[in-house]
């Protein structure tokens, strides 16, 4: 009788939480294309800001690529969903971080350049970037460039090492680089690193790299009918 009760407890329980999230959760619209040609004014006026990486042999490129797909990563999260979101909610200020990572991803191959802007407010008390704020963007970078690899295209980060060889300045620009190493089933091993970048193009100094294992929950097919990630 104690396991059956036990049982039904589960049951009903789940049921309920089923039932909750269903109805409660916020649908994800979907997301769209990062062609300057095609891009909405506001899109247009925050890639202005990336000025200094616009006139990089890199970026040039990257835009020129087919292969590469441009993403400017605050607009890929709709406002309601952004205050879930460290990166374009906690830390979305002008002294912050005025606008999210242009992106390039390359799903197909499974490779991503992200570049960030650091503001001024998110140093430590040595008066450099906090390496929280770097280990912020290498777990949301990575798991970004994973995400298209898992059956769902959504998981959770299950295991994150970050190394650590040098300091940002405030307003400064970063790049960070991902590729991916492994994918097995609703498993995908991400490395990466973020480097400073500089717009006349001095060497690069490596701040960290690291390794992001992502995976993809079981529980998460039951919800592919409801586009939360989408």
């Amino acid at each position: 009788m104690g396991i059956i009760r036990f049982v039904g407890r589960t049951a009903v329980a789940s049921a309920f939480f089923a039932a909750g999230f269903a109805m409660c959760a916020h649908t994800w619209p979907p997301s769209t294309e990062g062609d300057p040609k095609t891009m909405s004014a506001r899109n247009r006026e925050t890639l202005s800001m990336f000025n200094s990486v616009q006139k990089s042999d890199i970026f040039q490129r990257l835009i020129n690529d087919s292969r590469y797909r441009m993403l400017i990563s605050s607009e890929l999260i709709p406002e309601a969903h952004r205050f879930n979101h460290v990166g374009l909610g906690l830390m979305n200020s002008p002294k912050h971080l005025a606008v999210g990572p242009l992106v390039f991803i390359n799903s197909k191959d499974g490779e991503m350049y992200s570049f960030c802007k650091l503001d001024s407010n998110l140093v430590g008390t040595d008066g450099k970037i906090h390496n929280g704020v770097i280990s912020t963007l290498m777990d949301e970078s990575l798991c970004f460039c994973g995400f298209p690899q898992l059956p769902s295209k959504r998981g959770v980060t299950a295991k994150l090492v970050i190394n650590y060889y040098g300091k940002a300045a405030p307003d400064s620009m970063v790049l960070l680089v991902a590729k991916i190493s492994e994918v097995h089933g609703r498993k995908c091993v991400i490395k990466g690193h973020i480097e400073t970048f500089d717009e006349s193009q001095n060497a690069p100094q490596k701040l960290a790299d690291g390794e992001c294992v992502l995976v993809q929950p079981k529980w998460f097919k039951y919800f592919d009918w409801v586009r939360i990630f989408d």
